[in-house]
């Protein structure tokens, strides 16, 4: 007996649509559906490894359900049109899988896969329906099952008598009663799955049910009579057809061998690089990888151009001209001259290789990657071969690295041209470009941290933990796995009865918010969320951090991304600084761990409330700029005009409530997720947020103008230039649509930011080394630069850093940095 798995495409594809938001390409091409529909395909075949397999679709046209009955299905809404771009690219992908697509004219995929059910099932084969679609319950027999793969969910003819009532033979029955308002199908008026589930059981079956609807009483039993032959039109509507004239045997749906070449192209297109690695298809999509070279970065293409001609420093995997450490002393001095202009992928990353070997890379002219980020933020990856795709530049040169290097100096004229033709030249030479040096330098130069401190801090932790667990159980009343979410849910909501706040797609969500709302009635909630917090702090610094120790160096050299967030903000790895707690007895004492070499000084410089002043200076609102202007205290004020109260008996209580009101503007927060933070009723989260706009009206004008600008064009800007598509505005979706307004109103003044704080580390580093100072710039995090600087020149450098971050752009209202230094991270701060 073999398994076959038959998968309804149809309903997958628009599952996927519903419940994954906000995913497109570079280009703005939406790839939610057909991301999601692979996945499950692709899980379905690692998982249940079924000997064959059929995707099916509907077919476009009417069917004999629509000639039966003309309003069937009519309150469907049409395919959106961010679904139907997606159809073809999910047809090629499947395809390209090997897998057999079954549509047939006239007839719906439902109807293909009965028939197909059936005659495997009476050749003694397993088979899988995989479907989220509860008509194929009528289906299941012990040898037919539906598989669910978003819930994770096996129907047998057991789970099917568990959801009708009845068992599969009888399941048309019931929907023929209680009608099917997804399909459109009128039912009889107050019957509903339960109750048709018992009347069919007392009578046998539905024309039993009808025989004797005599007998059934009151009201039911008159809609029941009244409604006989809509009933009686329900049925051929409802059951699923296995007759379809199909000449198709089981060997028809044995897959065929991939075509690996299409199928990487197509996710190449669809910028699923994930999916290229997980199916091993890199070779595919980037032929002529070979062994890289000690010491060079897979990434790193330089050129250097000069009146005599080109030269060049190669990609690694082709087989580099030369390593860093054995580099030529003429070539050593080129890439060290600032006058000879270098331009390449990957810069930072050569830059960084360099400096480990002893030389430099300066005159830094472009960097292919970088601009193409800045062209398109919304990619996950800026490979050459990406890149130089569709803009005719050849970057697939096999053997001497020098052609490849031509083609990346080739395609950074492109990439030039095209910065100019966006407006986005200036934001790339005044911003993105002199970055590229400062992140190397930061990560060439490391911070030292204290690896004992952290190792005692470690053992500490491990036994709060064992003691929080103890008190977990205590709770509970029993022993479990604080870390599974299924018998965290058990003992929440079935033992201790405590509400369900919020359902997933596998059951209850047992969230961080979830246990927030529910620690004000158990004391159990409130000790997972300890548990959870040290026990993610311990895993993802304490313990990681001294292994992440150069032990050339004694320092960690953590990696800074300047091309990963839609944003423009910077991102790090190895650690994720970005994650270090801020406040609190924990993120203090992580930060202590961060200290500076004998003889130096940490010096921290953080932005005060920089979002809100660029609101301020955008939205243009004379009371919000005034504020600022003035020196006051922002959240002390917003408490005092939306409470009514003098600024000088604003309660603790009133400015934290303020302050999460003036964030939440920022992100658009909706008047619901204000009452899950604030603990307070919907409408009075509603009439916080109109009391708010009526004090700062200029904020709420300026906001929705961000959003019907990005309804117009489709993307969204910062005040130094930096675009950010957002087709997501556009979209037919609710919830895609109303995803792209929060991004409408948020990235222009986060983007802002992003744009102040690289400038800011531009001119600081400029100002520094423009002093002589022994200082460098070690971290970046959040709106916080921490330098290092020799102990007899603390002051000076905290002088210039505040002059360079002050500085670093003219608003209307003052930029304000607090500056602290000291022996570690915290003290510092």
């Amino acid at each position: 007996m073999a398994r076959y798995a038959l998968i309804d495409g149809t309903n997958l594809l628009y599952r996927a649509y519903h419940a994954i938001q906000g995913l497109h390409t570079s280009t703005g091409l939406p790839t939610h559906a057909v991301y999601g529909l692979l996945t499950m395909v692709l899980r379905v075949l690692r998982e249940q490894k079924p000997e064959g397999t059929a995707v099916v679709f509907d077919a476009p046209g009417p069917t004999h359900r629509h000639e039966m009955f003309a309003a069937y299905k009519a309150n469907r809404e049409e395919t959106p049109d961010d679904l139907k771009v997606q159809i073809p690219y999910a047809l090629r992908a499947i395809r390209a899988l090997g897998l057999p697509i079954l549509q047939v004219p006239g007839v719906e995929a439902d109807d293909v896969i009965g028939t197909l059910a059936r005659q495997l099932e009476a050749k003694g084969h397993e088979v899988l329906i995989v479907t989220g679609d509860k008509d194929f319950c009528q289906l299941v027999s012990p040898r037919v099952r539906l598989l669910d793969t978003m819930r994770n969910r096996t129907t047998g003819p057991d789970e099917v008598r568990e959801r009708f009532g009845v068992g599969p033979d009888h399941v048309v029955d019931v929907l023929c009663l209680a009608g099917d308002p997804v399909d459109n199908l009128p039912g009889v008026p107050g019957i509903g799955i339960k109750t048709a589930a018992r009347l069919v059981e007392t009578y046998g079956s539905l024309e039993g049910v009808l025989d004797h609807a005599d007998e059934v009483p009151g009201k039911r039993g008159a809609a029941l009579r009244k409604h006989r032959d809509v009933v009686r039109a329900n049925r051929d509507l409802v059951t699923i057809r296995t007759d379809v004239p199909l000449d198709l045997g089981p060997e028809s749906l044995r897959p065929q061998p991939a075509d690996r070449p299409a199928l990487a192209a197509v996710l190449r297109e669809l910028e699923f690089h994930r999916l290229l690695r997980e199916l091993g298809l890199d070779a595919e999509a980037a032929p002529g990888a070979g062994a890289g070279v000690a010491g060079v970065p897979d990434a790193w293409v330089g050129v250097v151009a000069e009146e005599r001609g080109t030269w060049a420093v190669a990609d690694a995997r082709q087989g580099a001209v030369f390593a860093p450490a054995d580099l030529p002393p003429d070539w050593g001095d080129r890439l060290a001259d600032p006058g000879v202009p270098v331009v390449g992928h990957g810069l930072k990353e050569a830059r960084v290789a360099l400096l480990w070997a002893g030389a430099d890379l300066r005159g830094i002219e472009l960097d292919a990657e970088v601009a193409a980020y800045l062209l398109n933020p919304g990619r996950r990856a800026y490979s050459v071969e990406d890149l130089a795709r569709g803009r005719g530049v050849r970057a697939e040169v096999p053997g001497h690295p020098a052609p490849r290097a031509a083609a990346v100096r080739e395609l950074a004229a492109v990439l030039r041209a095209e910065l100019d033709r966006a407006g986005l030249l200036g934001l790339y030479q005044e911003i993105e470009n002199p970055l590229i040096p400062v992140l190397a330098d930061m990560e060439f130069r490391g911070i030292r941290v204290d690896a004992e401190r952290l190792e005692r801090l470690g053992r500490e932790y491990a036994q709060r933990l064992e003691r929080l667990e103890e008190a977990i159980f205590e709770a509970a009343g029993e022993r479990f796995n604080p870390n599974s979410p299924k018998q965290l849910s058990r003992i929440l909501f079935e033992k201790l009865k405590l509400p369900v706040v919020k359902k997933t797609a596998t059951g209850f969500s047992t969230d961080a918010s979830v246990l927030e709302e529910l620690s004000v009635l158990h004391p159990l909630p409130r000790l997972l969320l300890e548990h959870r917090s040290l026990a993610k702090l311990k895993s993802s610094f304490i313990d990681v951090l001294p292994g992440l120790v150069n032990p050339r160096t004694g320092r960690i050299h953590a990696r800074f991304h300047q091309t990963v967030t839609a944003t423009g903000r910077l991102s790090s790895s190895n650690p994720n600084l970005q994650n270090v707690p801020v406040r609190g007895e924990e993120g203090r004492r992580i930060r202590e761990a961060f200290v500076a070499e004998p003889g130096y000084r940490l010096v921290s410089a953080d932005y005060s409330q920089v979002e809100l002043r660029i609101l301020a200076h955008l939205s243009g609102d004379p009371a919000l700029r005034e504020i600022f202007r003035t020196g006051r205290d922002v959240h002390t004020e917003t408490a005092s005009r939306l409470f009514g109260v003098p600024a000088d008996r604003v309660e603790p209580r009133m400015r934290r409530e303020a302050k999460t009101v003036n964030f939440g503007i920022l992100y658009g927060m909706s008047p619901f997720g204000l009452a899950r933070q604030l603990g307070i009723r919907q409408e009075a989260a509603r009439r916080m947020i109109e009391a708010y706009f009526a004090q700062f009206p200029g904020v709420r004008a300026y906001l929705d103008g961000l959003i019907q600008k990005a309804r117009e064009c489709g993307y969204t800007e910062t005040l130094f230039g930096r675009r950010r598509p957002i087709p997501e505005i556009r979209s037919k979706n609710r919830a895609q649509r109303e995803f792209g307004e929060r991004l409408a109103v948020n990235t222009p003044i986060q983007g802002t930011a992003a744009d102040l704080i690289k400038r800011a580390m531009v001119r600081a580093v400029s100002a520094l080394r423009s002093a002589g100072l022994d200082a460098h710039l070690v971290l970046q995090v959040h709106d916080e630069l921490l330098v290092e600087v020799a102990a007899g020149q603390v002051e000076r450098c905290k002088e210039l850093v505040r002059q360079a971050m002050e500085g670093a752009a003219e608003l209307d209202v003052p930029l304000v940095v607090d500056v602290g230094d000291g022996a570690n991270w915290y003290e510092a701060h």
